[in-house]
């Protein structure tokens, strides 16, 4: 299904531009990173990542939307050496939209992000997802293929007074629910939060942060603490945001910092432990530099 899928978007794709004389040119946007990370008892990891991304308007209510990505591991020798279990370099987003009345329909391969992407915050899953809103809410469908794995998803978004509250679903291979609460506690300081649990291996967990500022504009600066506890299983290891989470609990202390309008360095710890054996220690330490363009 996921070959029928990506085939069936990239011919609608020709097909509508050689129809559309008049389409617009395509635009290009891109970024690229350098990041050092070490996790308790495993060697250090210093990689890079270069990923362009091109879309077109075809015309007012289709588009078409594309980008590539090459992981390169700099502590190896030779060019695009793949980054743990990533390609060295793929088209890990490739889709046809069609803009209706109050929808809009992608088809092809895309990203999956729910919640505050404890449950989900991934690449190139192939399939077709469709988001709408009504009164003050938002409403996300999604169906597809990982590999060989059926993949469903769906999401409703909305807000209450200050506060903005979601509820996520996902299915692969286990059943999992998510819901997550946002708002506003400071005029610059901001609570985020997650619930999520596997509905299968009886397994849940959660995440909170408050954050302070917004590093937007050169010179901005912003800093969170956040606390996690996720029990072993209670989400999906290679869908879940951030892979040191899983299985995890404990602080992450993070900072980002506009360097200039296009770049930001962000550094993070984590000061994690196994949730099912205390004394296993999972602390992490980030350093990214991103630039964009």
């Amino acid at each position: 299904m996921k070959k029928q899928l990506l085939a069936a978007a990239v011919l609608a794709a020709l097909t509508i531009s050689t129809a559309s004389v008049f389409a617009a040119a395509p635009t290009f946007s891109g970024d690229a990173n350098i990041e050092y990370s070490k996790k308790s008892d495993e060697k250090s990891e210093l990689t890079n990542r270069i990923r362009l991304a091109m879309d077109s308007e075809i015309d007012n209510n289709i588009y078409l939307h594309g980008r590539l990505v090459m992981n390169n591991d700099l502590d190896r020798q030779g060019t695009a050496t793949p980054v743990g279990n990533d390609k060295g370099a793929q088209m890990e987003q490739l889709y046809v939209g069609f803009k209706m009345d109050n929808a809009d329909l992608k088809l092809g391969r895309q990203p999956l992000f729910l919640g505050h992407g404890l449950l989900s915050d991934v690449n190139g899953i192939g399939g077709a997802q469709i988001t709408t809103t009504f009164d003050n809410a938002n409403l996300m469908g999604f169906y597809g293929r990982d590999n060989d794995v059926d993949v469903a998803a769906a999401e409703l978004g909305t807000s209450i007074g200050d506060w903005n509250l979601g509820a996520s679903y996902l299915d692969k291979d286990d059943t999992y629910y998510g819901v997550n609460a946002s708002t506003k506690v400071a005029p610059n300081t901001v609570l985020n939060m997650e619930y999520v649990k596997n509905n299968d291996a009886k397994a849940s967990g959660y995440w909170a942060e408050v954050k302070v500022g917004d590093a937007v504009k050169k010179g901005d600066f912003d800093y969170s603490l956040g606390y996690v506890k996720l029990d072993e299983g209670a989400v999906d290891g290679n869908y879940v945001t951030e892979g040191n989470m899983a299985g995890n609990k404990g602080f992450r202390v993070k900072a980002n910092y506009a360097v200039s309008d296009n770049s930001t360095l962000t550094v993070y710890q984590d000061l994690f432990k196994q949730t099912s054996n205390n004394d296993i220690t999972k602390n992490r330490t980030d350093v990214e530099y991103e630039v964009r363009f």
